[in-house]
């Protein structure tokens, strides 16, 4: 038992290590006002976002990058949602983010995982300024 718990900290910590990073750089990338919408979808695949579809001036995308599913709605700086759920071990682990703000939940699913809490917790004591570039995501950015 305690060698599982060893191991969901290491996961736990891995995750945070990617996470913080990711989710600053997306809410980064989505309140830069007057970005191309090229430069933003070629910032977006250099962190693994893809599966864009365009309709007007509304953009969308969903992918699963480091077993966490990735939604985006961009309509522009001031109007867009970030949607990051935890999957396999992180079921009911979210974040939500528009231009109005953060909300972090552990409990969005009906069978929502016990360690989804300790990422929450941990997500939210890591996530502040300024942003740390771990080597985890370093070592995200540089996989082909």
């Amino acid at each position: 038992m305690k060698s599982t718990n060893v191991a969901n900290d290491r996961n736990t910590r891995e995750s945070v290590e990617f996470l913080v990073p990711f989710t600053s750089t997306l809410v980064n990338l989505l309140s830069t006002p007057n970005l191309t919408l090229w430069n933003f979808k070629k910032e977006l695949k250099k962190i693994k976002i893809n599966n864009f579809s365009e309709k007007d001036i509304h953009f969308e995308s969903s992918s699963i990058v480091n077993n966490f599913k990735v939604y985006i709605l961009y309509g522009g700086t001031r109007n867009f949602m970030l949607k990051i759920e935890g999957l396999s071990n992180y079921i009911g682990f979210c974040i939500m983010v528009t231009n109005k703000g953060m909300v972090v939940n552990d409990d969005t699913a009906d069978n929502s995982m016990d360690i989804s809490k300790s990422l929450k917790e941990q997500f939210l004591l890591n996530y502040k300024s300024p942003y740390l570039v771990t080597d985890t995501y370093k070592k995200f950015l540089s996989k082909d």
